[in-house]
């Protein structure tokens, strides 16, 4: 051994060491949670997709509080970026070949940590509400701007809307349908009603578990509002109405 090299020698094969050790983590996966009010059939090592790539798979399903259930997923390192603090874990092909899709509505939130508990949505209906309160402000689709579009025709999305308006749209058309029914009298609008309703309660629970308690108490306001607006049954009885008197002998 060359004298005095002995110490070179020892950081060198410390520094081999760590950087070997680094590059295993950096090619390793990260870990995320989040809670789905039904799971629908979904199980480990179902695929977790961010458009159309695939990024990863879940790890284990638990039962959580309320009768949810507690989904872990692990996804690939080279894609951890692209999970937020506000990112989502859309349930996709319940029952048949379900799957989550990541969603992030604002890509200004902070990147998630490693071990973090993102947003889940069990449904498009559930997705559309929390992407229309995370999203930026440049997105234009409020709670209260959601919440009225049955109400009346709306001007088309301009040529230049983003990729991610346009994911947005297509889930708030099935919404604005159910949304269309409110108003009718029919056992199916009362059943997208009350379907809304559980919806709407799902998501103020999870924002109200990130600390978004100003956002879920608008929620429930407005979903309180358009339990208001919805009219009565037709030929439900009318309680004014003083019942007419028998006819005496």
């Amino acid at each position: 051994m060359i004298p005095g090299c002995g110490g070179w020698h020892s950081r060198i094969v410390r520094s081999i060491v760590l950087a070997t050790a680094m590059l295993g983590c950096a090619a390793g996966t990260v870990h995320y949670s989040a809670a789905l009010n039904q799971a629908d059939g979904l199980g480990p090592d179902d695929v977790v997709r961010h458009g159309t790539v695939p990024i990863g798979a879940v790890s284990a399903i638990s039962p959580g509080g309320n009768g949810a259930a507690q989904v872990t997923v692990r996804v690939d390192h080279d894609y951890a970026a692209e999970v937020r603090a506000d990112s989502i874990l859309i349930l996709q092909g319940a029952d048949t070949n379900p799957s989550l899709e990541l969603m992030t509505p604002n890509t200004f939130s902070p990147r998630a940590s490693d071990g973090a508990q993102i947003y889940g949505a069990s449904n498009d209906d559930q997705a559309q509400m929390l992407i229309s309160i995370l999203g930026p402000q440049s997105i234009g689709n409020s709670y209260s701007q959601f919440i009225n579009r049955y109400a009346g025709p709306q001007p088309s999305p301009s040529p230049g809307a983003s990729v991610l308006q346009n994911q947005l749209m297509g889930i708030l058309q099935q919404t604005l349908s159910a949304a269309a029914a409110f108003s009718t009298t029919t056992q199916s609008g009362r059943t997208q009603m009350d379907r809304f309703r559980e919806n709407a309660a799902v998501v103020a629970a999870q924002l109200e578990a990130h600390g978004r308690t100003a956002d879920a108490a608008q929620l429930r306001a407005q979903v309180a509002q358009m339990n208001a607006a919805v009219p009565p049954p037709r030929g439900a009885p009318n309680a004014l109405t003083v019942p007419r008197a028998a006819p005496t002998q």
